[in-house]
Order: structure tokens, then sequence, then C-alpha cells
């Protein structure tokens, strides 16, 4: 399997979600569109409640444009991908393994098929890749909370990715590593043209 240096992977993992946004695909050869993704558990919802307080102060000061976000998991799938990493690995802290590499690539499937209907902004809960080429690690970075703090963090995040501000959607993924429930969230919105 061939190498990925660290540009290639941000690009096939969305930036580690973020870098979503960028690098249009070609659409012509997309392959069907995946299984939609399961409903949302309670744990998803009651996280989605508690960022759109975090969201609604955003909107009040004209940093973001809708009011609110609405849970919608199309973009789940992509997200559970990479949280499925460590959850198999075992561990929130993963050097990637060539087995990695192959289900990243499935991470692009979903995002080819996901831009064919929405613009895809920023994200949070997966580190960006650190260490050499050959030796990348990646950690998951928010621990499952509802708490205020933790939440404007996540969201100040998702919006450190300017094109974040038109969201009006998003996926939520919690996965359990080590006893230990983690949260993972992309956002986007409708295609416009």
């Amino acid at each position: 399997m061939k190498e990925l240096n660290r540009r290639a992977f941000l690009t096939l993992t969305g930036a580690a979600l973020a870098m979503m946004a960028l690098a249009a695909c070609g659409a012509d050869d997309v392959p069907a569109v995946p299984p939609a993704p399961a409903a949302p558990t309670s744990k998803e919802a009651e996280l989605v409640a508690a960022i759109n307080k975090v969201w609604k102060k955003k909107f009040d000061a004209s940093q973001v444009t809708h009011e609110q976000l609405t849970l919608n998991q199309d973009a789940q799938g992509a997200i559970k991908i990479q949280g499925g990493i460590f959850e198999n690995a075992k561990e929130p802290v993963h050097t990637l393994t060539a087995d990695d590499w192959k289900a990243m690539y499935d991470v692009n499937e979903w995002k080819i098929s996901l831009e064919k209907k929405y613009d895809l902004g920023g994200a949070a809960g997966i580190s960006e890749p650190t260490g050499e080429d050959g030796n990348m690690e990646i950690s998951l970075t928010f621990e499952y909370s509802c708490e205020d703090a933790v939440i404007q963090k996540f969201v100040d995040k998702i919006m450190k990715y300017s094109l974040s501000r038109e969201a009006e959607f998003i996926s939520i993924y919690c996965p359990v590593v080590q006893g230990k429930t983690y949260m993972i969230a992309t956002v986007f919105w409708n295609k416009t043209a």
C-alpha cells in the first residue's frame, strides 16, 4: 500500500475531519450512497442540545448564520469510521496501521457522497496527525461532556475553520474507548448551487 504523507492523510480523513471542506473530487464515478446511519443515541441528542446552547450565543453575536444546528447523521458514517479506529485499537491515542489507512479510504467515499448534496465545514474530536509519515499518531481530543466550558472549547474547535459559520447540520459520534466515552462531530450545510 502506498505510504501517505501528512497532507494526503489530512485530505483523506478530511483533515482529521476538518479538512473535509477542501479538495472537491470528481463525482462522475462516485459509488452508490452508503447506507444511512442509525438513529442518534441519547448521548448524541444530549450533546447536540448542549452544542446548540453555545451555537445560539454565536448566532446572537453574528458569528454564525443559523441559530441552531440540526442533528443530521448523514455524515456520521465518516466520523464513525474514524472513531472505530480508536475503538478497535482500544486506545484513545493511536499510531496508524496499514489497516487504519485502508479504513481512511472509506472516509473518502463518504466525503465524495456527501459533497454531492452538502458543503462540508469544520469538525472536532480527533487530533491532526503528528509524527513522521510512516509513524503517524492521532488521538481522541474530547471526552464526552455536556458541561458549558467543555462544549465551548468543542464548538471553538469546530469554528476554527471559517466555513463552519455557514453550518446548519451536525453529525455526532460518541466512541467508547477503555470505558470512557468521547465525542466527535462535523458540521455541514446544503449546497446552494
